[in-house]
């Protein structure tokens, strides 16, 4: 991936998200897609904890078209090292997802010189339930918008007997 290829790359790269999401979910995804921006950042908290405060801050974002976030993306690029795409939410009308990217700053100087020139990497990703324990099981995309029902399920997922399991 370069500069030049940056917006078709990312679109090849959401097709794939988009058909794995299908695969793996029972929701109805829609090909209007939307994105919201997201820089990882260094963290001492848990996983779960900078999900929750990534969650409160990303409810806040507008998301937008490819379109209309390549000229920020294209300020950027010379300092990504990593893209992660994410369904974020998905209804009917549209999918939006997060584009959470590492910088190469984001590592110690003796491997930001290394890196320097190399062009970032691009994944597609899709955060599966945590009481999901089959890969063919369908669950909501959504989950982790449903704070209450996900406790529910990690309640009951620990109390159900293994056997059936």
């Amino acid at each position: 991936m370069n500069l030049t290829t940056l917006e078709t790359d990312i679109g090849k790269a959401t097709l794939k998200l988009l058909e794995m999401a299908r695969d793996s979910t029972w929701n109805n995804i829609s090909d209007n897609c939307k994105f919201i921006l997201t820089e990882v950042k260094n963290s001492q908290d848990s996983f779960h904890e900078q999900r929750k405060l990534n969650k409160k801050v990303n409810d806040k974002k507008v998301p937008v078209t490819l379109t209309e976030l390549m000229p920020t993306l294209e300020n950027l690029y010379d300092d990504f090292y990593d893209i992660n795409l994410h369904i974020y939410k998905a209804t009917k009308t549209v999918t939006v997802i997060d584009f959470r990217y590492y910088t190469k700053s984001f590592h110690d100087k003796e491997y930001q010189d290394k890196i320097s020139h190399d062009p970032p990497m691009l994944h597609s990703k899709i955060a599966i339930a945590p009481w999901v324990s089959d890969k063919k099981e369908k669950f909501d995309i959504n989950w982790q918008h449903y704070k209450g029902l996900n406790r529910l399920r990690l309640i009951w997922m620990k109390l159900k007997p293994k056997s059936w399991k």
